[in-house]
């Protein structure tokens, strides 16, 4: 890699981080008003161990997206990077539908789709042998399975009758 990808690289890694911070600042706005009140799975981790998670998450995601960009010309890249931006969106979208809108059924049927699309991303990769994203991909499809068992509980657990 040359310094100029470098540089981009950390750029894209620190810009992921920010909207991330970002998101957090939306979440902890309902933290104590909301989410605190809600049943929740007895597998929900303490609240530090999701700023961590996110953290390396959003770094891996950032390598990824912009490995993906720069082997956009070859080919099925192009296919994949397209699943990775819109599951990326979809992802910063999830924190508004979840913690500010209160879509509980919707924010898990949001996350399922994403996992979907992470499936396909992963499934493409492994075909392409490119095994650095797939190193940097599992981890979040895993992460995103178990957001989703969150998710879901907690949609199940509150739903009104």
């Amino acid at each position: 890699m040359n310094k100029k990808n470098g540089i981009q690289l950390i750029i894209l890694i620190l810009s992921f981080e920010l909207i991330g911070f970002l998101l957090g600042l939306l979440t902890q706005a309902n933290i104590y008003s909301w989410y605190e009140g809600l049943h929740k799975s007895i597998l929900t981790p303490p609240g530090w161990v999701f700023s961590v998670v996110w953290s390396i998450l959003y770094a891996f995601l950032a390598i990824v997206g912009f490995t993906l960009w720069q082997n956009r010309n070859k080919p099925h890249t192009k296919t994949v990077l397209s699943l990775y931006l819109v599951q990326l969106v979809m992802n910063w979208l999830w924190t508004p539908l979840f913690f500010q809108l209160h879509w509980l059924g919707f924010s898990f049927l949001w996350i399922l789709i994403m996992v979907g699309l992470n499936a396909a991303i992963i499934l493409m990769t492994v075909r392409s042998k490119e095994k650095g994203i797939l190193l940097l991909i599992i981890p979040y499809f895993l992460w995103l399975i178990f957001a989703s068992y969150l998710n879901g509980i907690i949609w199940a657990l509150n739903a009104q009758a």
